[in-house]
């Protein structure tokens, strides 16, 4: 193990030697891994909804339920990932999530029952929970401070380029069946992931590295990060001093709010073949969404870090709203232009900032477990979300009346994000660690 930890310290500073700050290698890898996690799952998964309900002939509340499920246990998983990758790294961690995401689809590729079904799900769960998002969301995190913003958008750019993956993926399942579909997905999640994972790394004062790729002396490095690049002492709270603060807990009702519509995004390619357009067409809308997220994050990492990260994220929660609205009443191939627009732009935008001001907020000593907590609590509500459209379809037979609630929903979190105020630092001593 030490002599594997040598040979990154080796491997990381001779990329600074060539003059490439190894922070944006991290940044690069993750942002391919959410480019397929969003292309296969997040966005992608819709595909799969339709065929294997129309082969089981399972209600959509109870198959949504699955995806529900899904968020629950992520989120009940959430606030131990930050405690694992201070543990074992960020790469051990997401290679064992990579194994478990890969076995899992490939388990649900074989499915004959409902419970089989569920089964599977939980151990994708599992494994993108500890080989996806949070663990590399964290990674970044700690790599960067006055760029972090703009870290954060180029890897998260990877989720909206990941759309590229949608029609591929509706294409792949008519030309040959669902089940081969998931078997290729799976196999795939073992082709990326490990090799994106093995780029992984702790922090950089680990090697002798300052955040956003400042060069640091030794006794610099060891100070556990607690003086930014530009000189400024980086505020680091703890968990539970996080977790104190008014402004921890308006983020949760915030992003909670705010994760009700974004959690009923599996069933858009659903809605849209009910309102008369065909699955294909509904592959392209979604590639659609996904250029205009890239829009999105690009103009969140130029402007994210030099704008009122509240006022942005405020804009693009509107922008989410009108798009919904105009996807409600969607009747014609046409309308959809608005709703790509609108709902991609939006949510994009937001992705990147929410996280990098969740960073600015608390800092970055305990940052993995504090967004994981929060995750859990946003989870409660995005529990809500995919079951409660698929129950509405089943008993009013529309989309339409589900998603307006849904959009409602996104207004609530406006208010929340516009009154934020930045906590006060912790009382901490910089070069000091303090249990989480």
């Amino acid at each position: 193990m030490a002599e594997q930890s040598s040979q990154a310290k080796v491997a990381t500073r001779e990329s600074e030697k060539r003059g490439l700050f190894y922070g944006w290698w991290i940044v690069i890898a993750g942002s391919i891994s959410q480019g397929y996690t969003s292309g296969t799952f997040w966005q992608g998964f819709g595909a799969f909804f339709d065929p294997i309900i129309e082969q089981f002939g399972w209600s959509r509340a109870v198959t949504s339920a699955a995806v529900s499920i899904q968020r629950t246990e992520s989120g009940m998983i959430s606030p131990f990932v930050g405690w694992f990758i201070d543990r074992f790294g960020p790469r051990n961690v997401m290679l064992a999530g990579i194994a478990a995401t890969g076995l899992g689809f490939i388990m649900l590729s074989r499915i004959n029952s409902l419970w089989q079904f569920y089964l599977a799900f939980t151990i994708i769960t599992i494994g993108l929970s500890f080989g996806t998002f949070l663990v590399i969301t964290t990674t970044v995190a700690n790599w960067f401070v006055s760029k972090r913003t703009k870290a954060m958008s180029i890897m998260s750019a990877g989720s909206a380029i990941g759309g590229l993956l949608v029609p591929a993926l509706v294409w792949l399942i008519a030309a040959t069946d669902w089940r081969t579909g998931l078997l290729a997905v799976g196999i795939g999640f073992w082709v990326m992931g490990i090799p994106v994972s093995l780029v992984m790394r702790s922090r950089p004062e680990d090697y002798n590295l300052l955040p956003d790729g400042t060069p640091s002396d030794t006794d610099s490095a060891q100070a556990d990060g607690a003086r930014q690049s530009d000189g400024r002492v980086e505020v680091a709270y703890t968990t539970r001093e996080a977790m104190r603060t008014r402004v921890f807990w308006q983020l949760v009702l915030a992003m909670g709010a705010g994760q009700l519509i974004i959690s009923a995004t599996v069933h858009q390619i659903p809605a849209l073949t009910s309102f008369g357009i065909s699955r294909g067409v509904a592959g392209m809308v979604i590639l659609g969404v996904s250029l205009m997220s890239l829009a999105g994050r690009i103009a969140a990492g130029w402007l994210g870090d030099s704008l009122d990260k509240r006022h942005f994220i405020a804009v693009s929660f509107a922008l989410q709203f009108i798009g919904t609205i105009v996807f409600c009443y969607t009747s014609s191939t046409w309308h959809l232009i608005g709703f790509i627009v609108f709902w991609g732009i939006g949510f994009g935008a937001s992705i990147p900032v929410r996280f990098a001001m969740l960073a600015d907020y608390f800092g970055r000593r305990s940052f993995g477990t504090i967004m994981g907590i929060m995750m859990t609590f946003s989870t409660l509500f995005g529990v809500i979300g995919p079951v409660f459209v698929g129950w509405m379809f089943d008993v009013r037979g529309n989309y339409r009346e589900p998603f307006l609630i849904m959009a409602a929903s996104i207004l609530i979190s406006i208010p929340l994000i516009l009154t934020l105020s930045k906590p006060g630092a912790p009382l901490n001593v910089p070069g000091r660690r303090r249990s989480t």
